[in-house]
């Protein structure tokens, strides 16, 4: 029949024609669908044009959520209600979309998912942010990560300050149990600075981190923060930045979640209320 929509399974996008109005919101999701890194792939057909795509995948990080994601023309109930219907065996399913991508989030609230995370994403430059953090106190005594990684004791301290730190801000979708030597092995898969990602020592114990990465030569992302009780992680940033603008670095990029308490210390300073934020939605199994 014409104009009938129909929602079918399906391997791969090549052999369709795509709406217009989909192009743009499928770019984030391409390298997943051509990679074949989901669980989960539906199309709504009407007159052999995709006019809405769903998309299921998992996290071998943490296996207890399935995560989601609808790009539609119209409102996209039927591809949720598509996407919903097996969960098992996950406990959870999850959301992410942008704050003000109002439509997406009109649908989710029909299926009664409710708002867990935000997630800032945001770049600045690192002489603004040095004058920013002029008044802040100097970091008492810290190493490099480098040196670290030559102190077992202190190697084993740090990586399961880390992996506590993480799980406890991961909370709502709780991360797979292993070892903090795997933790520091997946995490040294990253390319970090060595040298410029720095640890705080207070009493031959670790209680703080900041890790940096390097982009390229004029760009680096601010990753892995973490503290113990309330050490004031703006020290050690400040250190940091002051030393990248010394190295000619001109801009450095932050990923901070209002889940994770540590690194949102830094909220203030980089004026976060004021940001677009990606926004993470949770529907618990029942």
């Amino acid at each position: 029949m014409k104009n009938e929509r129909k929602i079918i399974g399906i391997d791969k996008l090549d052999d369709y024609e795509i709406h217009l109005a989909l192009k743009e919101g499928i770019t984030e999701f391409e390298w997943r669908i051509q990679a074949k890194k989901y669980k989960e792939l539906f199309v709504e057909v009407c007159n052999d044009i995709v006019g809405g795509i769903g998309i299921s995948w998992t996290n071998s990080n943490h296996p207890t959520a399935k995560y989601i994601h609808v790009i539609s023309d119209i409102a996209g109930n039927n591809l949720m209600e598509k996407l919903l219907h097996n969960n098992s065996p996950h406990t959870k399913v999850i959301f992410s979309c942008w704050e003000d991508e109002k439509d997406k989030i009109l649908l989710i609230h029909q299926f009664n998912f409710k708002l867990f995370r935000k997630t800032f994403m945001e770049r600045y430059d690192v002489d603004f942010l040095v004058q920013k953090l002029q008044t802040t106190d100097s970091i008492p005594a810290f190493l490099s990560l480098q040196q670290i990684l030559n102190n077992p004791l202190l190697e084993k301290d740090l990586f399961q300050l880390l992996k506590h730190n993480y799980e406890q801000t991961h909370l709502h979708n709780p991360a797979k149990e292993v070892g903090w030597q795997t933790w520091k092995d997946n995490l040294m898969e990253d390319e970090i600075d060595l040298d410029l990602s720095y640890i705080a020592i207070d009493n031959g114990r670790v209680s703080a981190y900041i890790f940096v990465h390097p982009i390229n030569q004029d760009h680096y992302e601010i990753g892995w923060v973490g503290k113990r009780n309330n050490f004031n992680l703006t020290s050690i940033l400040k250190k940091q930045l002051i030393q990248l603008a010394h190295n000619g670095v001109k801009t450095v990029e932050f990923e901070i979640d209002t889940t994770d308490y540590n690194a949102y210390q830094f909220a203030n300073i980089l004026d976060l209320d004021s940001k677009r934020s990606w926004n993470s939605y949770i529907l618990e199994n029942t």
